[in-house]
């Protein structure tokens, strides 16, 4: 697009255009980061959508040039299941949470 208009006069609105778009995905990057961050597996206290450089459980797994923290925000994103990087756990976020008295047989 910026080859076809860059001799016209709304060069300017193009270079707001990208101006924009660079400081909404530098905001957009750093609010994931930190929410990223605060996930937790409720097994193992991990972070298993960023990696802290331990060593990742032997089930766990990565797609192509990612590591397991961006395959698993893949996955949540396309079939809302992941697998804890640290503890191999999969977990089903559409599964609903059955209570603990649920779980004891006491009603």
């Amino acid at each position: 697009m910026f080859f076809l208009y860059h001799k016209s006069a709304n060069f300017g609105s193009f270079r707001r255009i990208i101006i924009v778009g660079a400081v909404s995905s530098i905001i957009t990057l750093i609010i994931s980061c930190s929410k990223r961050r605060s996930a937790r597996c409720p097994l193992c206290i991990g972070t298993p959508l960023l990696n802290s450089g331990a060593l990742a459980h032997k089930r766990s797994f990565a797609l192509g040039p990612l590591n397991e923290g961006f395959t698993a925000v893949l996955c949540i994103a396309c079939t809302q299941k992941f697998r804890c990087m640290y503890c191999g756990t999969r977990y089903d976020l559409l599964k609903p949470i059955r209570s603990r008295q649920h779980r004891h047989g006491h009603e």
